[in-house]
């Protein structure tokens, strides 16, 4: 039952804001997991019989030691094994379970004991370095406060926050994080959202404002009504999605397993061979332990769980290992221009009018027309005219023509606010008077909006947008990154594109694209099999994005279309973390190589002197096991991989 509290009284999220758990906090779930405490118990058995045998001589004891640890360490590989089995899939632990078998009929317990705790040693290895990917998230889901205060009948109840409905009303003090995703209904505030958006100062919150669940009030009160909660807010949406993401198989994944399927009847040819031409079982039973694939179907999914826990920490959601892999092998990168490259935020400059129109005129039937537009130039015109104290009209059969711009009726006339493509269709005339003031804006760095009014061009609003602070540095960094190519596609007019390419560097610019024509160019620049990404908005961006041959959505936060349809969304407008992203992917793809190489060649080792009776079964185990730890270990090593560009 929810109790009425005063507000003097500080609530529980005020309390632990800054609480960070303990390593065994964060890992208590792992170190008690079932194949932790079986690997524990099967390495104490076989140092206990290791002691036995070598220093109180107990031969019997040993090898009762050694049995019980076989089994105790070989029963979750049976029972995988069993499952594989009887879905006609031959995993590497069908090898590893048969090498066990086989190693206790000859005698060499030893060595069955000490292959199953090296199989589970390495699992554990995995395990581990997927606690830590997954980490990250879970130091995401504790900013969502434990209890908050719901506003209900004027009263102030401290309530669980599972308790929370959408449409609920809470209340957020000073120091307190939001838990939900919502609008402000009344207050005023400085939210950090560095979490969510990676902004480095807080941002001011007023009514009407959206706020994240997981950011922090630094100063003021708000009163907020619950749009989503718990795994619909972006914040639940990323642990999702990561999660997720960590779930699947990339395209090398698979080959992998695959290849680890083949290699399974191929290592049994291989010992029944060695038997046949030695007539010594333990030499076969050596060429069984030591051609298991372990490191080889081990170190590809710890990579790319690393990797992907790593992205999540950069806030950066990479949707499935296939996005990992794919923007590893990007040659070419495209990018949008509003919202992606500049701020995405334009203000009117200018307003121009033309054959003796009123200035006020032209920007108050274009805002009416623009008023319940989405678009960031149409919304920057209505924010213009409501500066300026002009009376809006509502607009009547409004139409957005994507690409275009907007069609609709005030006043009883007819408004057209858009490109110039957009006067072509109606067949509105240009003068060359108009065309020549056009033109000259554009060369000026502006977007031009002519405004038409009964089929008549009457005014140009002229709008500025401003190129990110870091973009230029970014396209930088990525060409330093190996990229081919780096190009700009955007609706805007030439002169502007032109501009705006050559203040960033982009090797190559295309304008005025409608968003149709945008899948064309990013299959043209797909020919020859180069690979492409596409870094767009998310939303007038969707075809491309989903074209592209990996779609980065930038500044996802709140966006769900950005998340739904990219592979990879970035939860800020920062663009410093493509190159780390870039960097990370190849990174990733280089470790893959790496460890399949130095797994195949310690195999190929291990195999020839195993043919050769130069090893046995124990050594051998020894020996390959052994080498999936460094292989283990370089993987591992991506969650805390860090790019850090040349200056």
């Amino acid at each position: 039952m929810a109790l009425e509290t005063s507000p003097a009284v500080p609530c529980a999220p005020c309390s632990t804001a800054h609480y960070r758990p303990s390593f065994w906090e964060r890992y208590r779930s792992f170190f008690l997991s079932f194949n932790v405490l079986v690997t524990v118990v099967n390495a104490l058995l076989l140092v206990a019989g290791f002691v036995a045998s070598w220093a109180f001589h107990a031969t019997l004891a040993a090898d009762i030691l050694w049995i019980a640890s076989a089994l105790i360490g070989g029963s979750p590989i049976f029972v995988l094994a069993a499952r594989g089995i009887v879905k006609g899939d031959l995993t590497a632990g069908v090898m590893v379970s048969v090498a066990m078998i086989a190693a206790v009929l000859i005698g060499e317990y030893s060595a069955a004991a000490l292959v199953a705790f090296m199989m589970m040693f390495g699992e554990m290895l995995e395990n581990f370095t997927m606690a830590r990917a997954n980490n990250a998230l879970k130091e995401l889901a504790r900013l969502i406060p434990a209890d908050v205060t719901l506003l209900c009948d004027g009263r102030e109840l401290v309530v669980p926050v599972e308790q929370i409905h959408i449409g609920d009303v809470l209340l957020v003090r000073n120091g307190e994080r939001i838990p939900v995703d919502g609008a402000v209904t009344a207050g005023q505030a400085a939210v950090d959202q560095a979490t969510i958006t990676g902004e480095s100062v807080p941002v001011d919150k007023q009514a009407g404002d959206t706020v994240f669940a997981g950011t922090i009030n630094t100063a003021g009160t708000l009163q907020i009504q619950a749009q989503k909660i718990g795994r619909d807010t972006t914040l639940g949406t990323i642990v999702k999605l990561v999660e997720e993401a960590q779930k699947t198989q990339a395209p090398v994944q698979r080959v992998a397993n695959k290849y680890a399927q083949i290699l399974v009847p191929i290592t049994f040819a291989i010992a029944i061979l060695v038997y046949l031409l030695t007539g010594q079982l333990v030499r076969s039973v050596t060429v069984l332990v030591v051609v298991c694939p372990c490191a080889l179907v081990l170190a590809t999914p710890t990579a790319l769980a690393a990797a992907i826990g790593n992205a999540a920490r950069h806030n950066a959601i990479v949707k499935s290992g296939t996005g990992m892999e794919a923007l590893g092998k990007v040659q070419v990168i495209a990018f949008d221009k509003t919202g992606t490259l500049t701020v995405g935020q334009p203000r009117v400059a200018e307003v121009v009018a033309l054959d003796g129109t009123d200035a006020n005129a032209v920007l108050t039937y274009a805002a009416s027309a623009e008023k319940f537009s989405e678009h960031p130039l149409g919304r920057a015109i209505v924010e213009a005219a409501i500066a300026a104290s002009l009376p809006l009209t509502e607009p009547h059969d409004a139409e957005v023509l994507t690409g275009y711009g907007v069609r609709a009726r005030s006043d009883g006339r007819q408004v057209l606010v858009g490109n110039r493509a957009l006067l072509n269709s109606a067949a509105i005339p240009i003068t060359p008077e108009h065309d020549a003031r056009i033109a000259g804006l554009e060369a000026a760095g502006y977007t031009v909006v002519p405004v038409a009014l009964d089929r008549q061009m009457v005014g140009l609003i002229a709008l500025a947008d401003t190129i990110r602070p870091e973009a230029i540095e970014a396209v930088r960094a990525l060409k330093m990154a190996g990229l081919d190519k780096t190009v700009l596609i955007s609706g805007d007019n030439a002169a502007t594109v032109a501009a705006v390419a050559a203040q960033l560097g982009v090797d190559e610019y295309h304008a005025q694209v409608l968003p149709q024509q945008k899948l064309d160019l990013i299959r043209q620049l797909q020919v020859g099999g180069r690979q492409v990404a596409y870094v767009g908005d998310g939303v007038n961006d969707a075809p491309a994005l989903a074209t592209a041959n990996v779609g980065i959505a930038m500044g996802a936060a709140g966006t769900d279309v950005a998340i739904e349809t990219a592979h990879i969304a970035l939860m800020t407008d920062d663009m410093h973390q493509l190159p780390h992203l870039l960097r990370l992917s190849r990174e990733t793809l280089r470790t893959i190589r790496l460890s399949v190489a130095f797994s195949m060649s310690m195999n190929l080792l291990s195999l020839t002197l195993s043919t050769f009776g130069i090893i046995g079964p124990a050594v051998g185990a020894m020996m390959h096991e052994l080498s999936a730890l460094p292989v283990l270990a370089y993987s591992a090593r991506l969650v805390s991989y860090s790019y850090r560009p040349r200056s």
